[in-house]
């Protein structure tokens, strides 16, 4: 893990002189030394972390190490913004610039000093802990290199010949990655033999390099049903009293749950239950299974099995890794979120990690990451998109155990849990992340991030001025934070490395203009119901996601939200086009997610012509955009899309004509969605050879449709067809029996006849009959009428 914390330091340099190295002039070289040094760290920790020890020594050393890390970084971010809000045009920036050019001499002669210091403190570490690693590693002898014995044991495998005549079974267990097969593979031949090759592995990438054609079998989690029955085998099977069945009935059902279908838990509990004889014994067993599960020897024993799989994580994954710990048990963590968690973190640098033209953005990076952690069954997929992206996420009980475990050793998290009463004990000053789970009145810390989860609460340690002691944070996530007087303190501008903040469903209503001292912010999430917003979004240049809230006005009452300078902009939501500044100059070239919507009491009355005009050049000046959601009554569609367009939504638009022929002619639209009052017209046509890529269509709350029409040749990708609440539609498009990739067809709150024209025996029953009989896809019907 250190050495992921040292590369992150290393790589927010890299990127500061990159971004803004035209500021750095006084101190570049110094800071190019200081990240030769850190880079120099990285690749010793590296090669340490080859090596399994326990020596107290090394693990100090490696604590100094990531202390060091971070305290460079903090010192070299303070200086960028202190120098970057200095510097710039303008007659009051030039004069400001001149009154405190005295103070910047200063700073800049500080910061070399410090940069100084951090490098001989460096270079000392790593003396003393090379040292110090090499010398206890001979005379204590608890060090061995892990990859000689992988060597070794490698070298003992013997090559199968093959012979048409004779054929065997090899099975190879816990391949743990494609180099370990790669190196096995020449021994094991594939043309002109009958033998097979069965493989286990935690990684799905394994299966996949090796043969892509070949049988994948995923092992699941135990059903209830399995898993009474594994109990039951461990627990009693040899047990003829009659009398333990009725504890196995009465009890053993009740502790499963606890195991969560994992057979090492429910095994573990199963030898606990076998060594009981009486009720009273069974009583006390359901009443601390947890502790049964959590603390038997048996359980650490499989604990160090799942470390093997964080052990194994390159480095980057396993802080990824390490802060889904922020999370309660059984929480469906939402990926974009923690996604850009990360990125407010510094773990998906694009300096770091590169990337092709195609692959550039942190997201991508990002949701690389958590396939990468499902491959290697670290998490577990909650919910999925229309398009098969992993929406939320959770991790097994024991998973999460081991998680916390290393959580600990690491000291990388405090967790407050005001619902069990718990807290990790761990001394302010090493306190780097704090996850509270509801209220809490904890004394200020100085920490990197602070995740308010779950119930709204009124946490007395942000009351006042408590923002400027958190001055080092980088990610502050309160959602559902709840302030008493709804206003968000002004001290929040103190956090200058601040880079992710999120009020979403909070309680706050005013955002303070200090909002605008935040120069490195990244993420903003003012998701909520209705707030007042400063017109200060155009000093933060960094931004690259802002989600404003649903209903806002701006303050001062004359003013139009500036957005034009935010050049990095990659997602822009619920923007109302009457609080926005639109000029002819404006152009969002990084843009991707496009959201519009319209304040709930000026919906209909605003002017559509003008409304129509503004839409159309948002949409226009945004030409890599793949996401557009429009809620606002515009009549008519814009005339020109990004061709990149993958997903469209429209709701409220008031649309009179057929969208029908410009939306099919979209070569790359993936999801289409026209929502309540989107279109107002009564027939739509989906025309041969339209809509090519579609795989998501949903029709919903279109009051007045009564005919559409599908012919034959188009839609012939899409999967899932969604109608709701369209009640003037008598029927069915015959075209959809031409549709041979449907597989999922959702029919919601429709007239009784127009289900019955589905059934078998109905009209319309052939129209669906291919989905219907299909024994892979789905045919759901849903019915509220």
């Amino acid at each position: 893990m250190a050495e992921a914390v040292v590369s992150v330091a290393a790589a927010t340099l890299a990127k500061l002189l990159l971004e803004e190295g035209v500021y750095w002039s006084d101190v570049k070289d110094k800071v190019e030394e200081l990240k030769t040094e850190l880079i120099r760290m990285q690749c010793f920790l590296t090669d340490a972390g080859a090596w399994q020890s326990e020596l107290a020594t090394v693990k100090q050393g490696v604590a100094e190490m990531k202390d060091l890390a971070y305290a460079a970084q903090d010192i070299i971010e303070k200086y960028a913004h202190t120098v970057a809000t200095r510097k710039g045009g303008g007659v009051q920036k030039t004069m400001k610039r001149c009154c405190c050019i005295l103070d910047e001499g200063i700073a800049v002669r500080g910061v070399g000093l410090k940069i100084d210091a951090f490098k001989t403190k460096i270079s000392n570490l790593e003396t003393s802990f090379r040292n110090n690693f090499i010398r206890e590693s001979i005379i204590v002898g608890k060090l061995s290199p892990l990859n000689a014995s992988q060597r070794n044991e490698r070298q003992t495998f013997p090559r199968l010949d093959h012979d048409k005549e004779r054929k065997c079974l090899v099975i190879l267990d816990d391949i743990w990655n494609v180099e370990t097969w790669n190196s096995l593979s020449h021994l094991f031949p594939n043309k002109d033999t009958s033998s097979k090759v069965l493989l286990t592995s935690r990684n799905k990438e394994v299966p996949q390099s090796v043969d892509p054609r070949g049988f994948l079998h995923e092992l699941q989690c135990l059903n209830k049903g399995r898993s009474q029955e594994l109990l039951e085998k461990i627990a009693i099977s040899r047990k003829e009293d009659p009398v333990t069945k009725t504890y196995m009935d009465k009890f053993g059902k009740k502790m499963i749950r606890y195991c969560g279908g994992l057979p090492l838990a429910i095994t573990i509990l199963g030898k606990v239950l076998a060594t009981k004889q009486t009720q009273e014994e069974w009583e006390k067993v359901l009443k601390h299974v947890k502790s049964h599960l959590y603390e038997e020897k048996d359980l650490l024993e499989v604990n160090k099995v799942l470390a093997l799989s964080y052990n194994d994580l390159p480095s980057n994954l396993k802080a990824c890794f390490l802060y889904l710990g922020h999370f309660p048990r059984n929480f469906e963590i939402p990926t974009k979120e923690v996604i850009q968690m990360w990125m407010g973190e510094g773990f998906l640098s694009q300096i770091q990690h590169g990337g092709t033209r195609n692959d550039t953005m942190e997201e991508d990076v990002g949701e690389r990451y958590i396939r990468e952690l499902e491959q290697r069954f670290m998490v577990q997929v909650g919910k999925r998109g229309s398009l098969g992206r992993i929406k939320t996420c959770r991790i097994h009980d024991l998973m999460q155990y081991c998680c916390q475990s290393k959580v600990q050793d690491e000291k990388f998290l405090h967790t407050i849990d005001v619902f069990s009463m718990k807290q990790h004990e761990v001394s302010n000053g090493n306190i780097r992340r704090l996850s509270i789970i509801s209220e809490s009145g904890n004394n200020s810390l100085e920490v990197r991030s602070v995740l308010h989860l779950l119930h709204p609460c009124d946490l007395s340690y942000f009351k006042g001025s408590r923002f400027k002691k958190l001055k080092s944070a980088r990610v502050l996530h309160l959602e559902n934070f709840k302030n008493t007087n709804g206003k968000l303190p002004k001290d929040i501008g103190c956090l200058i490395h601040l880079k992710y903040l999120s009020l979403k469903n909070s309680h706050i209503n005013k955002v303070p203009s200090s909002i605008g001292n935040l120069w490195g912010l990244e993420i903003l999430d003012l998701r909520s119901n209705c707030m007042r917003v400063p017109n200060v979004f155009k000093n933060m240049k960094k931004l690259k996601h802002l989600y404003l809230p649903y209903d806002y006005w701006v303050w001062p009452v004359w003013a139009k939200l500036e957005l034009a300078n935010l050049c990095h902009l990659q997602t822009l939501v619920n923007v109302q086009h009457t609080n926005i500044q639109i000029s002819r100059e404006l152009k969002f070239n990084c843009l991707q997610v496009l959201q519009v919507r319209t304040n709930n009491q000026v919906l209909q009355v605003t002017s559509n012509k003008r409304a129509q005009v503004a839409i159309q050049k948002l949409v226009s000046c945004s030409p890599d955009m793949n996401k557009l959601s429009l809620r606002v009554f515009i009549k008519k569609l814009p005339s020109q899309f990004s061709p990149n367009l993958a997903k469209l939504t429209l709701c409220e638009t008031g649309l009179e004509n057929d969208p029908m022929p410009t939306l099919e002619r979209l070569s790359n639209l993936k999801i289409l969605r026209l929502l309540s009052q989107s279109f107002k017209g009564k027939k739509m046509v989906c025309s041969k050879r339209g809509f090519l890529q579609l795989k998501s269509l949903v029709l919903c709350h279109l009051k007045r449709l009564e005919e559409w029409t599908v012919e034959e040749g188009a839609l012939l990708s899409l999967c899932t067809l969604e109608i709701e609440d369209c009640k003037k539609l008598e029927t069915i498009p015959d075209g959809l029996s031409f549709i041979t990739t449907l597989q999922e067809l959702k029919i919601i709150n429709m007239l009784l006849s127009f289900k019955e024209s589905l059934d078998e025996g109905g009209p319309d029953f052939d129209k669906v009959q291919h989905v219907k009989s299909s024994m892979e896809q789905k045919f759901l019907l849903y019915f509220n009428s």
